[in-house]
């Protein structure tokens, strides 16, 4: 028995100073092809140190072997030394077997470097080299994809799928097809290719994007029977909940879509958006407190976001708290883009506040946007009413009207008012 085998026999029983003691024995009398194979093992079992020692043997006594430099800058990638790991594969030339896997390794090194221009020049060279090899194709499709570059991908993948790969690395190709077409908004050839994975070979990654596919394709039922197939498997998934509160809400199930919400919540206390959907879930079952409690939330977290200031200005509105909505909302910067909703907001609380100056200046600054909008005409429709304003009343009734024709109480102000005019 050799002691590269009796080594790997002590660390299988946890013998971890018997197994370094071996170590020894292993450089000094082990032959070269059995510390070769002890070095694999020791690599896959994570002893980077004596896996890196017994490469850089053999290394020196095979210089030109680059095979070896390879696993050297395999170890030094995973121990965080790119330079060490750019050293040992600038070894390896052109007509080295092992070249095009240098190439490959290289890219994945400046990859993480951030230099995305030289990884894709490497492993476009590697495909040169070596067009019909899987492994480049696979490794040309992943870089694409973790660069958003999704259309490469797209070609990459089709091809390894065109050739019968459909799996590498332990990746499935067509879901990772999949993935590639959702975010290039192909959706529906997106679920197509999932489907044709089946649910069932899909990990939760692959089943959490179908579920948010089917949400973009107006299916909120599939959405839901993926999203909470995931959140069963595993509670802490946490990017699951928005998007399965949404479902629910989708199907008119707002109290689903707020039980949702509160689970979500307690798994992911940092997300500004699910605080803000159960603000409005909360606030559809008349539940005040948890809606002002979470959409507080959800403005601690971002108070930049426009969305969570309008939703808490909305509350709010909705409340009647009209001073401290004025107060609040004149605090933003609008000195940039603002959302319109932020003046119609204002309008309606000074109105209320009888400050009739400054809700109709309000009034006049969201009107561009909100005019084709039947329930701001309404608002400003009963404000000039209130006010007097006789001709930006009928202005403001005839295009209601436009809109909704139907709403005889609207028309009958319209023909009073007329008449009155006559």
């Amino acid at each position: 028995m050799s002691y590269a085998k009796e080594m790997l026999d002590a660390i299988e029983a946890g013998q971890m100073e018997t197994a370094k003691q071996l170590f020894t024995q292993v450089l000094a009398h082990d032959d070269d092809e059995t510390q070769y194979n002890l070095a694999e093992e020791l690599y896959a079992l994570g002893f980077n140190g004596q896996a890196k020692r017994l490469y850089q043997g053999l290394l020196g006594r095979y210089p030109d072997q680059g095979d070896l430099a390879t696993a050297l800058a395999d170890i030094a990638v995973s121990d965080g030394d790119t330079d060490a790991a750019l050293n040992y594969l600038s070894r390896i030339q052109p007509g080295d077997p092992a070249y095009v896997q240098s190439l490959v390794s290289a890219a994945d090194v400046y990859q993480t470097l951030g230099l995305y221009e030289v990884s894709e020049q490497k492993l476009l060279e590697a495909k040169r080299l070596a067009p019909d090899e899987p492994v480049v194709t696979f490794a040309l499709g992943e870089f694409y994809f973790d660069w958003g570059h999704f259309a490469e991908a797209i070609s990459a993948y089709n091809e390894l799928l065109a050739a019968g790969t459909t799996e590498l690395a332990g990746v499935n190709i067509e879901a990772r097809l999949a993935a590639s077409l959702a975010q290039t908004g192909q959706y529906e050839d997106a679920v197509a290719a999932y489907e044709d994975v089946g649910v069932d070979a899909l990990d939760l990654n692959g089943r959490f994007e179908l579920g948010g596919l089917y949400l973009q394709l107006d299916d909120p039922a599939k959405a839901i029977t993926n999203l909470q197939a995931v959140i069963d498997s595993d509670p802490s998934y946490a990017n699951a909940y928005l998007p399965l509160a949404r479902a629910y809400e989708a199907q008119n199930q707002p109290d689903k879509a707020l039980d949702t919400v509160q689970a979500g919540v307690m798994v992911d206390d940092t997300n500004p958006t699910l605080y803000a959907l159960g603000g409005k879930l909360a606030l559809s079952e008349d539940n005040v407190k948890l809606a002002e409690t979470y959409l507080q939330k959800a403005l601690a977290i971002d108070p930049e976001d426009q969305g969570n200031m309008l939703a808490w200005s909305n509350f709010l509105v909705q409340e009647d708290r009209d001073q401290e909505n004025v107060d609040f909302l004149d605090q933003i910067d609008r000195s940039g883009d603002v959302d319109p909703q932020i003046y119609w907001n204002m309008a309606k609380s000074y109105d209320r506040l009888e400050n009739i100056k400054k809700a109709r200046e309000n009034y006049l600054l969201a009107f561009n946007r909100f005019q084709d909008s039947p329930d701001f005409l309404h608002d400003i429709i009963d404000f000039f009413q209130s006010t007097g304003a006789r001709a930006e009343l009928k202005a403001a009734l005839v295009r209601y009207l436009k809109l909704v024709p139907t709403d005889d109480e609207m028309q009958a102000r319209l023909d009073e008012l007329n008449a009155e005019t006559d």
